[in-house]
């Protein structure tokens, strides 16, 4: 409380500001780790199989999907300040472990636990903190817009993180592992900035797991929300195939300094795209239009490894990016009840179960069908959203 009396002292449009300020310096500093570079390429030279890689990723979903309604619910009936102060904090610690590991698997698996941990406080406590300060402002219509702008201080710190990530890799692989905690801890700083705001839903007591409650049927009883979920569903499959990308790097004989150079690439596209988001809201055509694109790009990476192929990847990339900020726009602009992060973690977790099963499925195709046959699989499954997304005839983001 005397936080947001703090805040209340303050000119409106000031506080406003200020909150944007430090939203944004936090998107950017969660982000900004010279890990990201690098790790998968990490995992594999202290000897783990592709196969074994898969499993971490799978392992780093499962624990995700299962810490996503727990701390959804908390960031309902709990500070969500104080909850995007820690996650930071222990995500930092996931680094710590790696550097620690030696090549030892379970080292590895404990460290992607602390990565799910922290960002299953960060799920959902982010967005509904967003909304409800914006609307305390009166600013509600904004929220694609702080959003999008949120996405590409993201991006941009990424392709920051990424360029220094592979100078560091190219000295010792392992500094781009530990130094990935400082901007953590900077981060964790900038949470202290924010302030708890009245919630945008009526105020009355509600129990913990009164919300997980709530939030169940509520996403039971929108049928937009159940399609907004879907499509996200959809294409998350380019995040999935990230993964693996720097393995295709290695198998086009892409050098390792380089590594962070093609990262800093993707994320600036990435960045612009986020930026641009909210000029495409209200066109349903966008929708079908850019997953289709991006399932013709990697059509052509599966067909023709090389480093060009990695320029398809990157756009293959960033002309989905926006429609990530707009589907979760939605989500928040849909949500009508009192459990918004729960209702958000819940979306999450629904996401989570494509997240366990995809990697080790991606990792078996690469297995037996060689490297560049996951990009085919990726192209096939945006392809199939894009006509899914046109059968829906606008239904999907209310223009019908």
């Amino acid at each position: 409380m005397s936080s947001l009396n703090e805040s209340s002292t303050l000119p409106i449009e000031a506080a406003y500001r200020r909150f944007l300020r430090y939203f944004y310096l936090w998107y950017a500093g969660y982000d900004l780790c010279f890990a990201y570079a690098v790790c998968t390429i990490f995992f594999s030279l202290r000897g783990l199989s592709v196969v074994q890689i898969a499993l971490l990723l799978s392992w780093w979903s499962l624990t995700s999907i299962l810490l996503e309604i727990p701390t959804g619910a908390l960031a309902d009936c709990w500070s969500r300040r104080t909850m995007l102060v820690i996650a930071p904090l222990i995500k930092a610690l996931c680094f710590v472990v790696w550097f620690l590991a030696d090549g030892h698997f379970a080292l590895y698996a404990l460290g992607f636990l602390l990565w799910s941990l922290g960002s299953a406080l960060v799920s959902g406590t982010q967005e509904a903190l967003l909304y409800d300060t914006l609307a305390h402002h009166s600013r509600r219509q904004d929220y694609e817009r702080v959003l999008g702008r949120g996405m590409s201080w993201k991006y941009l710190a990424q392709a920051a993180g990424g360029i220094l990530g592979g100078v560091l890799a190219s000295y010792h692989i392992e500094w781009a592992i530990l130094l990935s905690v400082i901007p953590l801890l900077f981060t964790a700083l900038c949470a202290l900035k924010f302030h708890d705001m009245p919630k945008t839903e009526p105020a009355r007591e509600i129990h913990y797991l009164q919300h997980i409650r709530l939030a169940t049927h509520e996403l039971y009883d929108s049928r937009l929300l159940r399609y907004l979920c879907i499509y996200l569903l959809g294409i998350s499959i380019v995040g999935e195939l990230e993964e693996f990308d720097q393995l295709y790097y290695q198998l086009v004989h892409l050098p390792l300094a380089a590594f962070g150079a093609v990262m800093c690439i993707g994320m600036l596209a990435s960045a612009l795209g986020s930026r641009l988001a909210h000029h495409l809201k209200g066109k349903a055509v966008v929708l079908a239009g850019l997953p289709l694109i991006s399932a013709v790009c990697l059509v052509f990476v599966w067909r023709v490894p090389s480093i060009t192929g990695i320029g398809l990847i990157l756009l293959a990339y960033a002309v989905v990016t926006p429609l990530s900020i707009l589907a979760e726009s939605r989500i928040q602009h849909g949500i009508t009840g009192a459990s918004r992060a729960t209702v958000t973690s819940a979306i999450n977790f629904i996401l989570g179960g494509f997240y366990i099963v995809v990697p080790v499925i991606l990792g078996f195709i690469a297995k037996t069908c060689h490297l560049p046959a996951i990009y085919l699989a990726g192209a096939i499954q945006l392809l199939a959203i894009a006509v899914w997304v046109l059968s829906m005839r606008g239904r999907l983001d209310g223009t019908s």
